[in-house]
Protein backbone atom coordinates (compact mmCIF):
# COMPACT_ATOMS: atom_id res chain seq x y z
CA UNK A 1 0.00 0.00 0.00
CA UNK A 2 1.28 3.32 -0.80
CA UNK A 3 1.38 6.52 1.09
CA UNK A 4 -1.47 8.30 0.01
CA UNK A 5 -3.55 4.98 -0.09
CA UNK A 6 -2.25 4.34 4.01
CA UNK A 7 -3.23 8.47 4.54
CA UNK A 8 -7.08 7.93 2.65
CA UNK A 9 -7.64 5.15 5.48
CA UNK A 10 -6.13 6.88 8.37
CA UNK A 11 -8.46 9.94 8.20
CA UNK A 12 -11.82 10.70 9.82
CA UNK A 13 -14.18 12.60 7.35
CA UNK A 14 -16.47 15.21 8.43
CA UNK A 15 -20.09 16.17 7.20
CA UNK A 16 -17.82 19.32 5.91
CA UNK A 17 -15.69 17.61 3.98
CA UNK A 18 -12.21 18.47 5.85
CA UNK A 19 -10.26 15.48 7.21
CA UNK A 20 -9.08 14.53 10.64
CA UNK A 21 -5.78 12.43 10.69
CA UNK A 22 -6.61 9.72 12.94
CA UNK A 23 -5.63 5.89 14.01
CA UNK A 24 -9.26 4.53 13.50
CA UNK A 25 -11.16 5.49 9.40
CA UNK A 26 -14.58 6.19 9.09
CA UNK A 27 -16.82 8.80 8.45
CA UNK A 28 -18.87 10.89 10.87
CA UNK A 29 -22.63 10.98 10.32
CA UNK A 30 -25.14 13.22 12.29
CA UNK A 31 -28.38 11.57 13.17
CA UNK A 32 -31.54 13.27 12.48
CA UNK A 33 -32.82 13.55 15.92
CA UNK A 34 -29.33 15.82 16.62
CA UNK A 35 -30.45 18.26 13.74
CA UNK A 36 -33.84 18.26 15.23
CA UNK A 37 -33.11 19.30 18.48
CA UNK A 38 -30.59 22.30 17.08
CA UNK A 39 -33.62 23.48 14.89
CA UNK A 40 -35.46 23.69 18.22
CA UNK A 41 -33.57 25.36 20.57
CA UNK A 42 -32.29 27.40 17.67
CA UNK A 43 -35.66 28.30 16.60
CA UNK A 44 -36.92 28.63 20.26
CA UNK A 45 -34.11 31.19 21.26
CA UNK A 46 -35.37 34.08 18.64
CA UNK A 47 -37.33 37.18 19.56
CA UNK A 48 -41.16 36.28 18.29
CA UNK A 49 -41.14 32.64 18.63
CA UNK A 50 -43.59 31.46 21.49
CA UNK A 51 -43.20 28.08 20.85
CA UNK A 52 -42.60 25.38 18.07
CA UNK A 53 -45.99 23.99 16.71
CA UNK A 54 -47.67 21.23 17.99
CA UNK A 55 -50.15 19.86 19.69
CA UNK A 56 -49.34 20.89 23.66
CA UNK A 57 -50.66 17.90 25.06
CA UNK A 58 -49.91 15.11 22.60
CA UNK A 59 -45.98 16.27 23.01
CA UNK A 60 -46.53 16.51 26.85
CA UNK A 61 -48.10 12.78 26.90
CA UNK A 62 -45.38 11.86 24.23
CA UNK A 63 -42.06 13.12 26.36
CA UNK A 64 -43.97 11.48 29.12
CA UNK A 65 -43.55 8.15 28.11
CA UNK A 66 -40.11 8.65 26.88
CA UNK A 67 -40.61 9.30 22.94
CA UNK A 68 -38.08 10.70 20.89
CA UNK A 69 -40.30 11.66 18.14
CA UNK A 70 -41.93 14.92 19.36
CA UNK A 71 -40.25 17.02 16.93
CA UNK A 72 -41.98 14.86 13.89
CA UNK A 73 -44.84 17.61 14.17
CA UNK A 74 -43.29 20.92 14.18
CA UNK A 75 -40.03 20.38 12.37
CA UNK A 76 -39.45 18.45 9.24
CA UNK A 77 -36.14 17.47 8.23
CA UNK A 78 -34.73 15.97 4.43
CA UNK A 79 -31.14 15.06 5.15
CA UNK A 80 -28.61 14.98 2.16
CA UNK A 81 -24.68 14.14 2.62
CA UNK A 82 -23.03 17.28 3.84
CA UNK A 83 -26.60 19.33 3.77
CA UNK A 84 -30.25 18.94 4.96
CA UNK A 85 -33.54 20.80 3.93
CA UNK A 86 -36.02 22.16 6.70
CA UNK A 87 -39.25 23.07 7.53
CA UNK A 88 -39.92 24.39 10.78
CA UNK A 89 -43.58 25.13 12.19
CA UNK A 90 -43.92 27.94 14.46
CA UNK A 91 -46.21 29.64 16.75
CA UNK A 92 -45.49 33.49 17.07
CA UNK A 93 -46.35 36.33 19.38
CA UNK A 94 -48.93 38.79 18.30
CA UNK A 95 -48.51 41.90 17.06
CA UNK A 96 -44.76 40.74 15.77
CA UNK A 97 -43.31 41.60 12.26
CA UNK A 98 -43.73 37.78 10.77
CA UNK A 99 -41.13 38.49 7.70
CA UNK A 100 -38.54 39.70 10.21
CA UNK A 101 -39.15 36.69 12.90
CA UNK A 102 -38.54 34.75 10.17
CA UNK A 103 -35.93 35.60 8.89
CA UNK A 104 -34.08 35.61 12.05
CA UNK A 105 -35.75 32.11 12.83
CA UNK A 106 -33.70 30.99 9.03
CA UNK A 107 -30.83 32.75 9.70
CA UNK A 108 -30.27 31.34 13.77
CA UNK A 109 -31.37 27.94 12.71
CA UNK A 110 -28.81 28.38 9.49
CA UNK A 111 -25.81 29.77 11.72
CA UNK A 112 -26.31 26.86 14.14
CA UNK A 113 -26.41 24.18 12.14
CA UNK A 114 -23.48 24.97 10.49
CA UNK A 115 -21.51 25.92 13.43
CA UNK A 116 -22.50 22.60 15.41
CA UNK A 117 -22.90 20.14 12.42
CA UNK A 118 -20.99 21.66 9.51
CA UNK A 119 -23.17 20.62 7.22
CA UNK A 120 -25.26 23.22 4.72
CA UNK A 121 -28.63 24.29 4.57
CA UNK A 122 -29.76 25.40 1.36
CA UNK A 123 -33.34 26.00 1.91
CA UNK A 124 -35.43 26.41 5.19
CA UNK A 125 -38.88 26.67 5.10
CA UNK A 126 -41.03 28.37 8.45
CA UNK A 127 -44.73 28.13 8.39
CA UNK A 128 -46.45 30.11 11.14
CA UNK A 129 -49.07 28.09 12.04
CA UNK A 130 -50.67 31.01 14.94
CA UNK A 131 -50.14 33.95 16.88
CA UNK A 132 -50.73 34.13 20.36
CA UNK A 133 -50.81 37.16 22.68
CA UNK A 134 -48.29 37.13 26.11
CA UNK A 135 -50.04 35.73 29.06
CA UNK A 136 -49.66 38.71 30.81
CA UNK A 137 -51.63 40.61 28.11
CA UNK A 138 -54.17 38.05 28.29
CA UNK A 139 -54.96 38.73 31.58
CA UNK A 140 -55.21 41.94 31.88
CA UNK A 141 -57.57 41.78 28.66
CA UNK A 142 -59.71 39.24 30.78
CA UNK A 143 -59.71 41.36 33.55
CA UNK A 144 -60.87 44.84 31.93
CA UNK A 145 -63.39 42.67 29.85
CA UNK A 146 -65.45 41.07 33.35
CA UNK A 147 -65.09 45.07 35.11
CA UNK A 148 -66.57 47.02 32.80
CA UNK A 149 -66.16 50.31 35.44
CA UNK A 150 -62.48 49.90 35.27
Amino acid sequence: MNKSENEKTSRSVFPDGTFVPSAVSGIVKVHESVVAAIIRKATCSVPGVVRLAGNMLMDNIAEFVGSKKVYDRAISITMGDNSVEVEVKVILSYGVYIPDVAKNIQETVIDEIGKITGMQVPRIDVIVIDLEAEKEETTETEEEDEDPQK
